[in-house]
C-alpha cells in the first residue's frame, strides 16, 4: 500500500527536521561562532563578509539586517551618524541556524569561521605590533589623506599601484567627510584594522610604514 502524507503535514515534518539538524550543526560550531562574535565585536560588516563567504556570493546590508533581525533605516542611520551598530550573541548565533540547511554540514562552515577568526587574530598582532608606529606617522603627516593615501597605495598590489586610487577613494575608506583633507587618528587605525587580510603581515607591512615614517 502507498501511504498518502497531506502536503501540510509532510511540510511541517521536513520543518522539524530541518530546525534539529540546524541546531545540532550549530551547536557543534557553537566555539567558534561564539569566537568569531569575540573578535568581530559584532560588526555588522564583520558578520556581512562571513555571511556573504557562507553563501558564496556578496550579500547586500539590507539582506544582512534582515538575517540578523535588523532594521534596515535604524541600521543605515546609525551609520550615517558615525555609531556603527554590533549585533548581539545571540542575534549571530540565530543568524547561522537559520542560514543552515538540510544537507549542510559542520565541514562546510568551519573553514569559513577558521579563515575568519584567523583574519581577526593576524589583524590584532598587527596593529598590537605597528600600532603606536602607526599613530607617530599619522601625527607626523598631520592626519593629512595624501600622506595617508600614498602609505596604502604603497601596500597594494603592483598593478593597484600603476592604476592609482580612484578620486574620494581614501575618504570613502577612512570614513569621513567627502571634501576632507586630514583624518583623526582614530579614523586612520580604525580604516587600516578593517582592511587587514591574512597576507597582510608585520613583516610585509614594517618596511613600507618606516619609509613612510621617515
Amino acid at each position: 500500500l502507498i501511504h498518502v502524507i497531506p502536503e501540510g503535514g509532510f511540510l511541517r515534518r521536513m520543518a522539524t527536521e530541518e530546525a534539529a539538524h540546524a541546531e545540532k550543526i550549530v551547536g557543534e560550531l557553537r566555539s567558534d561562532i561564539i569566537k568569531f562574535y569575540q573578535h568581530s565585536k559584532g560588526s555588522i560588516e564583520a558578520i556581512g563578509l562571513l555571511f556573504s563567504e557562507m553563501a558564496k556570493q556578496p550579500l547586500p546590508p539590507q539582506v544582512i539586517c534582515q538575517i540578523l533581525g535588523l532594521d534596515v533605516e535604524t541600521v543605515k542611520a546609525a551609520f550615517e551618524a558615525g555609531k556603527p551598530p554590533v549585533a548581539t550573541q545571540d542575534q549571530l548565533i540565530d543568524a547561522v541556524q537559520k542560514s543552515v540547511d538540510l544537507e549542510d554540514t559542520v565541514e562546510m562552515y568551519k573553514p569559513i569561521f577558521t579563515r575568519h577568526i584567523k583574519r581577526f587574530q593576524n589583524a590584532e598582532e598587527v596593529m598590537r605590533e605597528l600600532g603606536p608606529q602607526m599613530t607617530e606617522f599619522h601625527k607626523k603627516v598631520g592626519g593629512n589623506v595624501d600622506s595617508i593615501a600614498a602609505f596604502f597605495l604603497d601596500l597594494a598590489p603592483e598593478a593597484s599601484r600603476a592604476q592609482g586610487m580612484p578620486p574620494g577613494m581614501i575618504n570613502a575608506l577612512l570614513r569621513i567627510d567627502p571634501s576632507a583633507k586630514t583624518c583623526q587618528a582614530e579614523d586612520f587605525l580604525g580604516c587600516f584594522e578593517r582592511n587587514l587580510d591574512l597576507s597582510d603581515t608585520v613583516a610585509v607591512i614594517k618596511p613600507v610604514l618606516d619609509r613612510h615614517s621617515q
